[in-house]
């Protein structure tokens, strides 16, 4: 997860105090002369334009602020005083990408502009986009303009220090942190800077406790010991944190009698963190001191009673010695008292070392909480239980072992006639949909199906579930029936999502005319972003009837009738697939360029423009690049998100990198990864993964193996049903054909 410092904070409060200056400087200095794009006429309106948008703006009338700056913009397209007033006006109504797209365009153009800059990092920022936030970043401090600005250089370099120190990026950490030394030590500098005595002295011990971090890295330590030492002197509240630097250094230096000496001089602070712990905990076990591990962490917790990360570590060692009803009586008063993800990972740890009712009384807690939180009968529901919920869901998300083994006792016990509350039912058929786990699912989903009343609050959450579990198991002719009903009894879901859901299904059956007739229907029912995205669907499966030019022509025509970025990004997308499926790979792949050009942190544009250069052997090395920075991508957005469901890792971006890896002749690292996608849920059942590790297989001379892998492509080919099948169908049975020639591996 990325975190926010306060310096990016503070640089953003020092820029925008000066932005109407530098706004002011800019609109004469940097514009320059108008270029020659539109008549004079034109250009003088713009310019009027733009001086009633500031004065508008001055009034607090924004919106015809924005009227103004953007017909002023219409009028002179050149002119980046208009776009650069936008700016602020878009990130106020919250029109982000907007506001983005007019950063980029001026940054193109006028790299000097340093409220622009700023505005463009705090909304990368704010979005997550990592590496993009440093990238301005860097041009920012190697901007001429802001050499006369020491204040602001010392807080980008701080800030760029730490996100390279995130990053493990200790080389370029160390060289921001170097000079932010430089600007600490330059004459005046408590003067020049405006910073008090005490902030002077913090700032450089701060900076010397990084560069001891940073040296420890490189296996200075004795470089390391010196930095520390430097900001003991500096700084009287940080020395305590800086024991631990030490004990730190003389650990790795296996000093350990000098590092435990430290770490308790440190703890004795009570921090709240557990790292110092740990290391304790480390530091006995190797000096033989296991038995005193225990005593000193109840001691410490009974002095520090509310450190609830330190109740934990003493539950876990208490596990380590046997002691399990202790460690459990410790987690049950944390999840009682604060309920989080970390405390229910343990706890369902534990559950599981009791194979025969670990996963009964996992279900049976989690129960307990949902029926709490939904009570009905005129008995008053408990929110606090919710927290309760909220937090055994995540643990799940992050435990799939434990998650099976609930959803087959639920299974079980609904076989067996037992009962389970419907809400609890609900819950668990929506995370067994997402963790492919189907049987269960569909049965959870099913019984609530029956049991939901009209218009009730799950009913959504049900139809959903189900519909992914029937489209995971490829069962289409059950996808249309429930969609049916839906239309017919539903009253709480979204119509165009049943008539989205026939459409693909019975596509995959091959009834054209009925496909094409509930997705119309679900255009004609959508409003706004739904319709854009029943639009685009018809298209696409105009696409996979066979019928192209018909989806080219849709596509584009979608593209003259919309104009928002975001609206943009998704027709271009649409419209990069039908010509991938035309094989027009020229124009497929300038979509999905224009798409990263406006944001190159577009995970599927990314992966998909990677594995088209891939699938062609062409610039497979850039190819190779994209795709892991989609993977990365995708798993910063796992990391950080709060979604409930289970998320297991995208199948089909591995593929694509086991793909070009294969492609690029390294056959074993290609098996790692595509036997690693071909045991993802998503990627199980998809034939193209299973083609792609037959070929590896084929290469590495694993006749059976292979044999294999095709004849399991051919027939999920044949389950999924696809208009292209039979073409792929004919290549595989090409290449068993091939195989049969081949001699096996010794």
């Amino acid at each position: 997860m990325m975190i926010h410092s306060p310096y990016i904070l503070f640089l953003m409060q020092w820029l925008m105090t000066t932005a109407m200056q530098l706004q002011l400087e800019d609109a004469p200095k940097k514009v320059g002369p108008l270029p020659k794009l539109t008549s004079d006429s034109k250009r003088e309106e713009a310019i009027k334009l733009y001086g009633s948008g500031l004065l508008y703006e001055k009034e607090n009338r924004l919106l015809d602020a924005l009227r103004s700056f953007e017909k002023a913009m219409e009028l002179d397209p050149g002119a980046l005083s208009p776009r650069k007033a936008l700016i602020p006006i878009y990130m106020s109504l919250d029109r982000i990408e907007d506001a983005l797209v007019q950063c980029r365009y001026v940054l193109d153009r006028d790299d000097s502009s340093l409220e622009t800059f700023a505005l463009y990092a705090k909304q990368l920022a704010a979005l997550g986009k990592v590496e993009e936030v440093t990238e301005i970043l860097e041009k920012l401090i190697k901007n001429p303009a802001s050499k006369d600005k020491p204040e602001l250089r010392l807080q980008v370099l701080r800030e760029l220090s730490l996100r390279y120190e995130q990053a493990s990026n200790w080389e370029k950490s160390e060289e921001k942190s170097k000079g932010v030394a430089e600007i600490l030590e330059m004459p005046s500098a408590e003067e020049v800077l405006e910073l008090t005595e005490d902030s002077y002295r913090k700032l450089k011990a701060e900076n010397y406790e990084m560069l001891g971090r940073l040296a420890l890295k490189r296996k200075d330590t004795k470089t390391a010991i010196e930095y520390y030492l430097k900001a003991q002197k500096l700084d009287i509240v940080r020395s305590g944190r800086l024991g631990l630097n030490l004990a730190q250094v003389y650990a790795s230096e296996g000093k350990n009698e000098e590092a435990l000496l430290r770490v308790d001089e440190f703890l004795q602070t009570q921090p709240l963190g557990t790292e110092a712990y740990e290391l304790k905990i480390s530091l006995q076990k190797k000096m033989g001191k296991d038995k005193d591990i225990v005593p000193e962490i109840e001691l410490a917790s009974s002095r520090d009673n509310h450190n609830n990360s330190l109740k934990l570590i003493l539950a876990r060692e208490l596990r380590i010695k046997g002691q399990v009803p202790r460690a459990e009586a410790i987690y049950e008063e944390i999840a009682t008292q604060a309920p989080s993800t970390e405390v229910y990972n343990a706890l369902f740890d534990l559950y599981r070392e009791n194979k025969e009712s670990g996963a009964s009384r996992a279900l049976a807690r989690l129960e307990s909480s949902i029926q709490a939180v939904s009570r009905k009968g005129g008995i008053p529901p408990d929110p606090s239980q919710a927290m309760q919920v909220k937090a055994m869901l995540l643990a799940l998300k992050k435990d799939p072992e434990m998650l099976r083994k609930i959803l087959d006792q639920a299974y079980n016990q609904l076989v067996k006639g037992g009962k389970i509350g419907l809400e609890t039912k609900v819950a668990l058929g929506t995370l067994a949909s997402r963790a492919s786990e189907l049987k269960a699912g569909e049965k959870l989903l099913l019984v609530s199906l029956t049991e939901s009343a009209p218009n009730s609050a799950t009913e959504s959450e049900v139809y959903s579930g189900l519909l992914r579990i029937y489209r995971m198991a490829h069962k289409y002719q059950e996808i249309i029936t429930i969609c049916k009903d839906g239309l017919d009894k539903a009253k709480n879901t979204s119509r165009v999502l049943f008539h989205v859901e026939m459409a693909g299904a019975y596509t995959h059956l091959e009834k054209d005319v009925e496909a094409l007739a509930a997705i119309d229907l679900a255009i004609s029912e959508s409003q706004d972003r739904e319709k854009l995205f029943s639009k685009r669907y018809r298209a696409s499966l105009l696409a996979q009837m066979g019928k192209l030019q018909e989806a080219e022509k849709e596509a584009l025509t979608l593209l003259r009738d919309y104009d928002q970025p975001s609206e943009v990004r998704d027709i271009r997308y649409t419209l990069s697939s039908i010509y991938s499926g035309m094989k027009n790979h020229e124009k497929s792949e300038a979509l999905l360029k224009q798409i990263l050009e406006a944001d190159p942190a577009d995970a599927t544009a990314n992966n998909d423009l990677g594995y088209q250069w891939a699938d062609r052997s062409h610039n497979l090395e850039e190819a190779e690049k994209l795709i892991r920075k989609a993977l990365d991508l995708d798993q910063k957005l796992r990391d950080t998100s709060n979604r409930l469901t289970f998320e297991p890792e995208n199948a089909a971006y591995i593929d694509s990198l086991g793909w070009v890896i294969f492609r690029r002749g390294k056959l074993k690292e290609a098996r790692i990864e595509l036997e690693k996608a071909s045991n993802l849920p998503e990627g199980s059942d998809d034939p193209v993964v299973w083609d792609h590790l037959g070929d590896v297989y084929f290469s590495l001379k694993e006749k059976q193996k292979s044999l294999e892998s095709y004849l399991k492509a051919i027939n999920l080919y044949q389950v999924v049903r696809t208009r292209r099948d039979a073409e792929r169908v004919k290549d595989i049975k090409q290449k068993i054909q091939l195989l049969e020639l081949e001699p096996s591996k010794k």
